[in-house]
C-alpha cells in the first residue's frame, strides 16, 4: 500500500483513523507504538503521509500502511506480545542497530527471509537461556 492510496487520514482520540481509497479504515493507536505512546499530544499530530506509511519526524517514528490495515501479517508482531523481552537486547545480541529492529518491529521494513530466520532463532535461544536459570 502507498500513500496514493490513502484518502484521508484524521486525528482521533487516541490514534489517526485511516481510510483507504477502496473504503478501507484502519486505526492507529498510539499505544500500539512505544514513541507514540512516549510523545506529547503536539508530537503525534505532526505527522504527514509519505510513500509507504506515517511519518514523524520531531520523534523519528515511521510506521508502514501495510502494518497499520494489516498487523496480523507483520513477520515479527508475535514477539510484540512479550513486553518483558528486550528487542533492544536482541538486536544487540545479533548485531543490527537497534533502529532497525524497531522499524521490523513496528512494520515500516521488512526484514529479509534470512534475517527474520536469525531474529526468531535469537529469540528461542533467549528462551531456552530463560530454562537453563
Amino acid at each position: 500500500m502507498h500513500k496514493r492510496d490513502i484518502e484521508s487520514a484524521e486525528l482521533v482520540r487516541g490514534g489517526i483513523l485511516l481510510t483507504a481509497k477502496d473504503g478501507r479504515t484502519a486505526l492507529l493507536r498510539f499505544r500500539d507504538s512505544e514513541r507514540l505512546r512516549s510523545a506529547i499530544a503536539e508530537q503525534r499530530a505532526a505527522f504527514r503521509l509519505s510513500f509507504g506509511g506515517l511519518r514523524w519526524d520531531e520523534i523519528d517514528e515511521d510506521l508502514s500502511y501495510d502494518s497499520i490495515f494489516e498487523p496480523q501479517a507483520h513477520p515479527l508482531r508475535g514477539s510484540a506480545k512479550f513486553k518483558s523481552l528486550n528487542m533492544s537486547e536482541v538486536a544487540r545480541r545479533l548485531g543490527i542497530q537497534q533502529s532497525l529492529m524497531a522499524a521490523y518491529m513496528n512494520g515500516s521494513k521488512k526484514p529479509s527471509a534470512e534475517r527474520e530466520k536469525l531474529i526468531r532463532e535469537e529469540i528461542r535461544k533467549i528462551g531456552r537461556e530463560l530454562l537453563e536459570i
